[in-house]
Parts: C-alpha cells; structure tokens; sequence
C-alpha cells in the first residue's frame, strides 16, 4: 500500500521538518489546492509547491480541488508538480485537461466525489490517466471517518483494471489504523494519510505500517 502524506495535516509552520524526515520514507508528498469554490476552504497554490519542490527530491502529488482546473495545470507544472489529479466537474474536457496535463511533464491523475457516477469518466480514465482518487468522505472535509460507498467504488474501479491494466487507485478521506486493511482488501493501491501519520509518535513508522498492507496482509 502506498502512502501519499497529506501535508494539509502536517503543523504548516514544521512542513520543512516534515518534508525532511520523510523524503525516502514517504511514496508522495500530497498538496491539497482549494479555491473557496470547489470546497470551503483555501489552501495552498503554485508558490507553496515550488518551495517543497525545492526541498524535497520525492514525488510531489498535487490535489486540485477548485472550480477552474485547466487555468493551474500550466502553474503547477512551473512550478515542480510531479502529479497533478482533477476533478472532472471542474474541467469542461476532460480528456483534454488530461492530455494536457502530461504534455507538460506530469502524471495525470482523476479525483471521484462520493456520489459521482463514476461510470461518466471510465473511458477517459482507462485511456488516460494513471490513477484514479477515490474520495472517501466529502471532499474538503476533515477528521470525519470512511463512507461505506467508498470501498464498492474502490472495488468498480479495480474491476476497469481487468479491462486496461490501470489506472492505480488511491483512497483519500477517513484515512485511519482501523480502514486501511479494509482500503486494502477492497483493491486499493494508496492511500492519503494525514492525522494517522502526523499524529503518530513517530511519522516515519506510521508511513511504514500503512505500506506493509495489502490485501494479503489485511485478511491475516
């Protein structure tokens, strides 16, 4: 199981000491980018990326979650993005929004509200992104658990994989001890851990404990 650390749930004023630790521990570094549209919050943007781009040699997974997507591909790819994953209410084309994305060097990833029919986006999916996200609460929601709904839909999309081989499959929301095995039986390959791992005395083993499950793991 892969670990996407949310740096949303990182103290904002110790993100360096964070990037630090776990560079070489962590599989992502995961950036959540929020418009006050999208969802009810504002959080991050190009500037912060840049400055963990500069700090870290991992992977830098950005999460965009605004009204616009198509106007910040171009920023965030400037400014050091590795992964870049949209919403497909967010993007008039889709497909386009996706080629884009990897015309400029990033890996382009598609972000699933709970209750979106999922089936709207397979075809664009299977032919062109490498992931799909998986919300696992309400999107922009924090310190709320795992919505049933979200391991069935896990499951659909693991189903797709018998079709093309991908995409990969990450869970973000509700992230805690007790959901990631049942994440990991239900198909996933990653999760988008915050609280589990930043309130863990120790970050690093927390990051290490989620990616020792898998499904094999989880039935034991």
């Amino acid at each position: 199981m892969k670990a996407a650390v949310s740096l949303w749930s990182a103290d904002l004023l110790e993100v360096g000491a964070a990037l630090d630790r776990l560079t070489g521990v962590a599989d992502a570094f995961h950036v959540d980018v929020m418009d006050g549209h999208f969802a009810p919050d504002l959080l991050f943007g190009p500037d912060f990326v840049r400055a963990v781009r500069k700090r870290t040699r991992g992977v830098v997974d950005v999460h965009l979650i605004v009204s616009e997507a198509n106007r910040w591909v171009k920023p965030f790819a400037e400014a050091g993005a590795d992964v870049l994953t949209v919403y497909p209410q967010s993007c008039p084309d889709l497909r386009g929004t996706l080629e884009e994305i990897r015309r400029l060097g990033m890996s382009p990833g598609v972000s699933v509200d709970l209750g979106y029919p999922l089936q709207r986006v397979r075809d664009a999916v299977l032919e062109l992104a490498d992931r799909v996200v998986v919300m696992g609460t309400e999107t922009g929601v924090k310190g709320v658990g795992l919505e049933p709904e979200a391991l069935e839909r896990v499951r659909e999309v693991v189903r797709w994989r018998e079709i093309s081989g991908n995409p990969e499959i990450y869970v973000d929301g509700g992230i805690r001890r007790h959901t990631v095995p049942e994440i990991a039986r239900a198909g996933a390959d990653g999760v988008v851990p915050g609280s589990l791992v930043f309130g863990s005395e120790s970050w690093e083993e927390a990051v290490r404990w989620v990616q020792a499950q898998d499904a094999r793991e989880a039935m034991r």
